[in-house]
């Protein structure tokens, strides 16, 4: 099976993808442009002219004013990686055509790299999705519904130990359809058994809504018929994908992978090329390592 959806995702490439897989030196040039897509500016001085440097692996740029240089991959997440860069891309590659998402056992064997370092490209793709949606907030029309992921619901107050509560926040258009989705893990420390506080409601509404929202409203009861029903089917269809995809999480990660979720599912109501997109994302964000992975997972 994952052989099969492997194979599908590699058919799906476009003839221009797959050459940009068939040399490192092409690889290189997509990642220039993502990083710097106006043209080299010295992280030092600013300056916009440099020498390139091709002695190593990857390209060297010397600022021909400070004479900083800088490497290709530095300050992406691509820092400190051994693997080269048509694995990453191929990686990329990958993530965006398979809708259904993959797991690190299924990259392993599509990209022929250990599940290790599988495991590690995808957490820092979802760690690249996870920075650049901190930076987007719910505003205009803001509607807030608690959900849940794991063990299936039950009618007691106790919580299941597979049971991770959830809130699920849009922004919606003017017909009411959700233009951008956010879905956060509740923590331990705003919820009484099951049962959300209202600081984490109020907690939610200032890390993810715009201060200036003035059409907003949040359903935490479980058993209001004020429900947004749209927010819990969005919110059920995560569980899914993720249930489908990676055969369940723990909460964990859990975050970074409702994170991939919404990332993929808001491009999709803007209509955006995922890859070109991704790979602008990686290009962005800083590097992170697999022990600051495994011991500060993604909670935002």
């Amino acid at each position: 099976m994952a052989e099969e959806r492997t194979k599908t995702a590699e058919w799906t490439l476009s003839e221009e993808q797959l050459q940009l897989l068939s040399s490192e030196e092409s690889c290189a040039d997509f990642l220039f442009a993502a990083k710097w897509p106006d043209g080299f500016r010295c992280a030092h001085c600013g300056h916009l002219h440099a020498y390139k440097i091709t002695t190593r692996r990857l390209p060297l740029f010397e600022c021909s004013s400070c004479h900083y240089q800088e490497s290709l991959i530095a300050n992406t997440i691509f820092e400190g990686s051994r693997s080269d860069l048509r694995k990453w891309f191929h990686a990329l590659l990958i993530v965006s055509h398979t809708t259904c998402g993959i797991n690190a056992v299924q990259l392993s064997e599509a990209i022929g790299v250990t599940y290790k370092t599988a495991w590690l490209m995808l957490h820092k793709i979802r760690y690249a999705m996870s920075k650049a949606d901190a930076g987007t907030m719910l505003s205009g029309i803001v509607r807030i519904n608690s959900a849940s992921y794991g063990h299936p619901h039950n009618p007691s107050v106790n919580r299941h130990i597979q049971e991770q509560p959830l809130l699920v926040g849009a922004s919606l258009n003017a017909e009411g359809e959700p233009v951008y989705v956010k879905i956060k893990r509740v923590p331990d420390e705003h919820l009484q058994g099951k049962v959300l506080k209202p600081i984490g409601s109020q907690h939610f509404i200032e890390q993810y809504v715009e201060p200036k929202t003035d059409d907003l409203e949040s359903i935490t009861a479980r058993f209001s018929s004020r429900r947004f029903q749209r927010l819990l089917s969005i919110a059920k269809k995560a569980g899914q994908w993720i249930n489908t995809a990676y055969h369940g999480i723990g909460p964990k990660h859990l975050q970074a992978y409702l994170n991939e979720y919404c990332c993929r599912l808001n491009l999709d109501f803007q209509g955006g090329a995922i890859f070109r997109y991704l790979t602008q994302l990686c290009a962005a964000a800083a590097p992170i390592t697999y022990p600051q992975l495994i011991r500060f997972p993604t909670t935002s």
